[in-house]
């Protein structure tokens, strides 16, 4: 079974929701320009700047343009929205490396095998890990517009052009189709897009109500496109309410007790 396109399914509930189906708007603002003069324009962009779409991308000698420093692919940066940069995906690291299954070191933690270990040999481990960990200079990851990426370590002098591949993440704009949108979000994105529409087609149609023409005279209730087009806001505080959450997995916390 193919991929379903999201968006003409939230094309269609939109415009039940709005009621406009049964309307003959003008082709400046008929459902079929929706999803290129509003949702991609405007409700995705706000949607991602709080939800972003974690891609990964892969730092690599061929875009090293000095030390500690890397420029994003330009094919990369033309095809995606860059929002920012993440953090160094250490799991993935980890798998690349030779030593004991992992990467070690100052760099992660080991990820040793731990099959065949007896109760001492776990706690030794643990002991190293708590030992290690003391001495282990942090690596960050600092996002410069345009396209530029530059690893911050506790000491400014370290070069990390060992590292020859290094798997981060980027935080782009979700796709026009709206398949990186997860189900769980997807309500807040319909509600979103259901006030963008609405502001969309109240701002143009207003100029056309209660005008005299040779035909009729032409009255359109825009009240309920209003209110609907007002809720925007209170959609834009939600997704800042959640923006610093657990429930963003783009948001790095800390959780202590």
């Amino acid at each position: 079974m193919p991929i379903v396109n999201n968006m003409t399914r939230l094309l269609n509930k939109t415009e039940r929701r709005l009621g406009t189906k049964m309307l003959n708007l003008p082709d400046k603002f008929s459902k079929d320009i929706w999803a290129s003069e509003v949702i991609a324009n405007e409700t995705i962009d706000t949607f991602s700047r709080y939800f972003p779409y974690s891609m990964p991308y892969m730092l690599t000698p061929d875009n090293m343009i000095g030390p500690n420093r890397w420029i994003i692919d330009e094919k990369v940066a033309e095809s995606q929205r860059i929002l920012g940069g993440g953090d160094i995906d250490w799991h993935t690291f980890s798998s690349m490396s030779s030593v004991f299954g992992g990467a070690g070191g100052v760099y992660a933690p080991m990820d040793a095998l731990v099959s065949g270990f007896n109760f001492e040999d776990i706690a030794m481990q643990q002991m190293m890990a708590d030992h290690s960990s003391i001495f282990k200079t942090g690596i960050y990851l600092d996002y410069k517009e345009p396209n530029m990426l530059q690893l911050n370590t506790t000491f400014s002098n370290a070069n990390l052009s060992i590292m020859q591949k290094i798997p981060i993440t980027l935080f782009v704009n979700h796709s026009t189709n709206l398949m990186t949108i997860p189900g769980t979000k997807m309500e807040t994105f319909e509600q979103l897009a259901q006030a963008d529409i609405a502001s969309f087609l109240y701002e143009g149609l207003k100029y056309f109500d209660n005008v005299e023409t040779v035909f009729a005279n032409t009255e359109m209730k825009l009240s309920d496109l209003q209110d609907k087009a007002n809720k925007r806001d209170e959609v834009v505080n939600e997704l800042k309410e959640g923006f610093v959450s657990a429930a963003n997995k783009v948001m790095p916390m800390i959780m202590a007790a």
